[in-house]
């Protein structure tokens, strides 16, 4: 009962952060969603883009490995490989999104149709280390709380930047112009 009970919850929270993930980007325009404060630091549309693409190529056959005994172990993943080769910087916000849930509704099926023994079971004959459903379920939810953290403060700041006051300008501005 107790691990059942465990699992329902993190599927609610599962979907909590996605639905949080939404609302965060919901209303951004395209100016907003690629500031960076610094070139070394992601964009909001990186952080969105980035968790989609673990979720498509790793997350979800990860766990379709882990509960389906034909499924293929999944390839290994690499930042650097995605933002090179399939980030696509002019997408829109709202695709990625569509796709986040749409890949997160097939993931809380999954958690949804199985059992106590599959949720627990301890697979270690993978490269990813050792690991069960719940693990993978926790790293899922780690993971997408940790990009929705990155893109909140990317939001404060694009929030408080709006609000700042224009330059104040003594005398008018040179050639008579206001």
């Amino acid at each position: 009962m107790q691990t059942a009970t465990y699992r329902a919850e993190l599927s609610a929270r599962l979907r909590q952060v996605t639905d949080d993930i939404a609302w965060a980007v919901r209303g951004t325009i395209e100016d907003q969603a690629h500031y960076k404060p610094a070139d070394y630091e992601w964009s909001m549309h990186e952080h969105l883009s980035h968790l989609r693409d673990m979720e498509q190529e790793v997350y979800l056959p990860l766990l379709r490995w882990a509960t389906v005994p034909e499924m293929l172990d999944p390839l290994d993943y690499s930042r650097r490989d995605w933002h090179n080769f399939r980030y696509k910087p002019m997408e829109p916000l709202a695709s990625i999104v569509g796709d986040i849930q749409r890949i997160r509704d097939e993931e809380l099926a999954i958690f949804r149709d199985m059992n106590d023994v599959t949720w627990m079971r301890y697979r270690n004959d993978t490269r990813w280390g050792p690991l069960t459903c719940q693990w993978i379920a926790e790293l899922i939810y780690r993971h997408a709380l940790d990009h929705l953290q990155g893109m909140m403060a990317l939001k404060q700041d694009v929030n408080l930047a709006t609000l700042q006051p224009p330059p104040i300008v003594v005398g008018g501005y040179i050639g008579g112009r206001t």
